[in-house]
C-alpha cells in the first residue's frame, strides 16, 4: 500500500480512537419521559365568591402517576390580563389549585404547567375559566308586585350548564324612582360592533338599558335618551328585531309605544345611527297618520340563510287593517309603513272591517310564521302570515275558533317547529293544531295558580356557535333544545307576600300538543311574571 493511501487511513482511527478516550458521558440513551395532564378543561366560577379548583392527575410515561408531593416537580396556574401580563393564579404552587376567583367577570383561557426540577421541561394543559356574577346569564324575568305593578326583576340564573339557581329582586332602583306596570323585556345581539349588545325594559312609564353584566339601570341609558335622534313624549312598551338573510345582525330594530307610534332604526345598512320620527306614516318625517297595536310580527328564523330581507307585520289600529314594514325597499322608505294588498286569492282580507289585534305569536315555522288573533265582536279568529323573503304571505285563516276558553285567553305562544298554538286562560295552557282542529289543556295548575305568561325563549344570537363553544357536544344539543321548551310563568292568587310567582319549563313532543314537566324545572319565590328572555353571554 503507498503512503499516501495509509496517512489518511491512520487520521481517521486516530481521531475516533481519541473522541472514544474523550467522552465523558454526555450522552443519554435512556427514554425521554412523555408526561400527561388530564384536566378539567373548563369550569364556571362566580367572581369574588367561589373557588377556581383544578385538580389534575398527572402521568409520566417513566414514573406512572405523579404524587403531590412529589419533590421533582413544581407548578403554576396563570392567565393573562387585560395588558396582556401573566397573572400568578396559585402563589403556592401546587399541585391541586383551590384559589379564590378575583379576576374581573370575563373568559380566561389559563395555563396550568408542572414542571420536571430535574431537567427544566415544562408540560401545560389548559383549563378555561369563565368568570361570572349571578345574572350574568339566565333567563331573565320581568315582574310585578301584585298589589301596585312595581316593576321588579328577577332572574333564574345559569351559572353553568349544571347549576341553575333562582336570583329573586335584583336592585333596579339605584337612581331612578320606581317604575310600574311592565310591558316587555327585551335582549338585541350585535356583533358589528357599532351598536352594541342591548337589553331593554319597557314598562307604561319608562323604557331603559340595562348593564349588560350588572342588570343595574343608570339613568343615563334611558332608551329614548340614549337610542333616538330626538327623545319622543312617547312611552316605549314593545321592541323586536328583525332578522334577515345575514349572520351578523337583524336588518332593522322597531319599538312602539303606547301612544301607538312605531318607531325604525336600521343598523344594517346605516351602520349607526338612531330611531328616527314615527314611521306609521306614508313620507319619511310627516306627522303619524294612524296609531297601531302594540305588538310586532317577526320571524324568529335567525342565521338560517332562508330569510332574505327582513320584514315585519304591525296593525293599524285606526283603520282595522295591517301594515308592513319591509327590508327591500330604498333606505329613503326605511322610515315608513305601507298597508297591506290583498294577493289575488286571499284566504282572508287585511283590511279587517272593525276587528282589533289581540296578539300576535311569532314562530320560525314554515320560514317564520305570524299567528294574528283577531278580535270580531265576540268572535275570535287566527289569520297566519308569512313574514320572510320581503313578503307578507298568508299561509292560513281560521274563523270563529271555538275551542275551550279560547275566547278568554290572555297569553298566547306559538312553537317554531309544529304548526301548534298555546294559549292560556286560568290556570290552565291549552294546545291547539288548526290543521287538525285538535285542542286539549296541555298543561294545567293548581286552581289557585293563575298564568300569566307562556313563551318558547329562543336564542337572539344569530350564531349559534359563539354559544356552544365551551360546551361538550351533549351539553350543546340540550343546550340548543332549551329554545324548543315551553315556559309557563303562573302567580300563586294566595301568596300574602308578593314572591308567588312559578316558573316551569315544559318539554314537547311531535306534533306538539303534548307537554311534559321536565324534571327539577320547577322554580319558585318570584314576583307575577309578565314577560320572560333569555340573556346570553358573549362567549
Amino acid at each position: 500500500m503507498s503512503l499516501h493511501k495509509i496517512i489518511p487511513a491512520f487520521l481517521v482511527f486516530f481521531l475516533t480512537v481519541a473522541a472514544c478516550t474523550n467522552d465523558l458521558g454526555n450522552y443519554d440513551y435512556e427514554d425521554k419521559a412523555v408526561v400527561n395532564i388530564d384536566i378539567t378543561p373548563s369550569l364556571t366560577v362566580l367572581a369574588n365568591a367561589e373557588y377556581i379548583d383544578v385538580n389534575p392527575v398527572i402521568t409520566s410515561s417513566l414514573e406512572g402517576v405523579i404524587a403531590a408531593d412529589n419533590p421533582n416537580f413544581e407548578y403554576s396556574l396563570r392567565y393573562k390580563n387585560s395588558d396582556g401580563d401573566w397573572v400568578e393564579l396559585d402563589t403556592l404552587h401546587t399541585q391541586a389549585v383551590h384559589v379564590l376567583a378575583k379576576m374581573p367577570i370575563g373568559n380566561y383561557p389559563c395555563w396550568y404547567s408542572a414542571t420536571d426540577r430535574r431537567t427544566g421541561v415544562r408540560y401545560s394543559a389548559v383549563v378555561n375559566v369563565n368568570v361570572v356574577v349571578s345574572t350574568s346569564e339566565g333567563w331573565m324575568l320581568l315582574c310585578s308586585n301584585p298589589d301596585d305593578e312595581e316593576v321588579r326583576l328577577d332572574m333564574l340564573a345559569q351559572i353553568s350548564m349544571d347549576r341553575i339557581m333562582p336570583v329573586y329582586d335584583i336592585d333596579l332602583y339605584t337612581q331612578i324612582s320606581p317604575l310600574h306596570h311592565p310591558t316587555q323585556i327585551a335582549t338585541y345581539y350585535n356583533r358589528r360592533g357599532t351598536v352594541g349588545d342591548k337589553i331593554i325594559l319597557m314598562s307604561q312609564d319608562e323604557s331603559y338599558l340595562l348593564d349588560n353584566t350588572y342588570l343595574t339601570i343608570n339613568s343615563a341609558y334611558g332608551l329614548k335618551s340614549s337610542l333616538f335622534v330626538t327623545a319622543p313624549a312617547d312611552h316605549i312598551v314593545r321592541f323586536a328585531g328583525v332578522p334577515m338573510n345575514d349572520n351578523l345582525t337583524n336588518q332593522a330594530l322597531i319599538c312602539v309605544s303606547r301612544e301607538g307610534n312605531a318607531f325604525v332604526w336600521n343598523p344594517y345598512d346605516v351602520g349607526g345611527g338612531s330611531f328616527e320620527d314615527a314611521a306609521n306614516t306614508s313620507v319619511r318625517g310627516n306627522d303619524p297618520e294612524y296609531r297601531v297595536a302594540p305588538w310586532i310580527g317577526v320571524s324568529t328564523m335567525r342565521g338560517s340563510g332562508l330569510l332574505g330581507y327582513g320584514v315585519a307585520l304591525l296593525y293599524d289600529t285606526d283603520n282595522h287593517r295591517f301594515i308592513g314594514w319591509d327590508g327591500s325597499r330604498e333606505t329613503s322608505e326605511y322610515q315608513t309603513m305601507t298597508p297591506l294588498v290583498n294577493p289575488a286569492n286571499p284566504l282572508f282580507s287585511f283590511q279587517t272591517g272593525t276587528m282589533d289585534l289581540v296578539a300576535m305569536a311569532n314562530t320560525g315555522f314554515s320560514n317564520g310564521t305570524t299567528y294574528c288573533i283577531m278580535q270580531d265582536g265576540e268572535k275570535r279568529h287566527i289569520y297566519a302570515v308569512s313574514v320572510t323573503d320581503n313578503a307578507f304571505t298568508q299561509q292560513g285563516c281560521w274563523l270563529d275558533v271555538k275551542t275551550p276558553d279560547f275566547r278568554q285567553a290572555t297569553c298566547f305562544c306559538a312553537h317554531s317547529q309544529y304548526q301548534t298554538i298555546y294559549y292560556a286562560a286560568g290556570n290552565k295552557v291549552y294546545a291547539y293544531n288548526p290543521a287538525s282542529n285538535y285542542c286539549s289543556p296541555c298543561v294545567t295548575l293548581d286552581a289557585n295558580e293563575e298564568v300569566t305568561c307562556i313563551k318558547f325563549c329562543t336564542y337572539e344570537n344569530p350564531d349559534i356557535s359563539l354559544l356552544i363553544s365551551s360546551l361538550t357536544d351533549e351539553q350543546a344539543a340540550e343546550f340548543i333544545a332549551r329554545q324548543y321548551d315551553l315556559v309557563v310563568a303562573s302567580y300563586d292568587k294566595t301568596a300574602a307576600d308578593g314572591n308567588g310567582g312559578h316558573l316551569r319549563f315544559y318539554k314537547s313532543n311531535s306534533p306538539g300538543t303534548t307537554m311534559t314537566l321536565k324534571p327539577g324545572w320547577d322554580y319558585s319565590g318570584f314576583g307575577r311574571i309578565i314577560d320572560v328572555t333569555y340573556k346570553e353571554v358573549r362567549k
